[in-house]
């Protein structure tokens, strides 16, 4: 008689019952944080025998040597394997929560937003699983979901953008999925009816990237040719002050002319790069800034002598 022989049991879906296990008990308002929460998805990650909850409220291993192994970080293969269940964790909670007619930050996902990017400061996670789980978020919700929860990401963005500004081996791969995530939101958002929401979206990438993000400099210099037919200034110079120049001091050119005089410099970058050119250039620009900044002192001055003014005429009325 031939004898059948039991399938081993999945090591994965073992392990994310018992992460699952864990997630659950941490996306509770009284839930699991800090160390616990640490030693808790450690544990859940490296020990066979499933994590009890203890009657302090956290969860703790029936076995001792899961506590000495929780005091260790996990290999990248185990941060694999918690990037998994957890990005599979936010798919059952949303679903349960579709079932149940509930929005995406009452099922808890901003809980569980908020306990991976502190699995990932304390290096018990990959620093792209909280990426990782909001481009999954990004992706399951409606627009109009993600018009509601996204300002709570935006809370989050010092904490996020700590993620990507480490060493480039532990950032990099954070940092990619970030950029990809926002350009994907860019391409669903209409920008007539979304302009507010693209506008946040680019804020927020500008706010959590650095200045030298290759994905937003232009390293070649490249630039796109631009046919545009530039009016030449030659009406002669009356002294009669010109719209926008100011007639108290300020630079020798106005104002307007300075900043029109701007558009061949955009219009052709390589040409503003001679030295002749180059120099024209800055002094429309100091100009221009100067200009500006004139106007900007002067607001509040002029609006504390209206105030004064209204001030005096109620008192002279009364």
């Amino acid at each position: 008689a031939q004898t059948r022989t039991m399938a081993p049991p999945d090591r994965f879906a073992l392990t994310k019952e018992r992460v699952a296990a864990v997630l659950e008990e941490a996306i509770k308002a009284d839930g699991l944080r800090g160390a616990p929460l640490i030693d808790a998805v450690v544990s859940a990650i490296r020990d066979g025998s499933p994590p009890v909850v203890a009657a302090s409220g956290s969860l703790s291993s029936v076995d001792d040597k899961a506590e000495k192994k929780a005091a260790d970080l996990l290999d990248p293969e185990e941060k694999s394997t918690l990037d998994l269940s957890m990005r599979i964790f936010l798919d059952s909670v949303l679903t349960k929560a579709k079932a149940s007619k509930l929005s995406a930050e009452e099922a808890g996902v901003v809980e569980l937003l908020d306990r991976s990017i502190e699995l990932a400061g304390a290096n018990a996670a990959d620093w792209n699983t909280p990426f990782a789980l909001i481009e999954d978020l990004f992706d399951l919700l409606l627009i109009s979901e993600l018009e509601s929860i996204f300002p709570l990401i935006e809370y989050r963005g010092d904490a996020l953008a700590k993620l990507m500004g480490g060493p480039p081996s532990s950032s990099q791969r954070a940092k990619l999925t970030f950029i990809r995530t926002c350009n994907e939101l860019l391409r669903r958002l209409s920008k007539s009816m979304n302009t507010n929401f693209c506008g946040r979206v680019l804020m927020l990438m500008a706010y959590m990237l650095p200045l030298s993000e290759r994905s937003g400099v232009n390293l070649k210099g490249l630039h796109a040719p631009s046919h545009l037919l530039l009016e030449q200034d030659d009406e002669p110079d009356t002294g009669a002050p010109r719209p926008g120049e100011s007639t108290e001091g300020g630079p020798a050119e106005s104002l307007y002319a300075s900043f029109w005089g701007l558009q061949s410099a955009f219009a052709d970058p390589s040409a503003a790069m001679a030295s002749e050119a180059w120099a024209v250039l800055v002094e429309r620009l100091e100009a221009v800034l100067q200009g500006f900044a004139n106007i900007v002192s002067t607001e509040p001055a002029a609006d504390t002598t209206a105030g004064a003014s209204a001030a005096a005429e109620a008192g002279d009325t009364g």
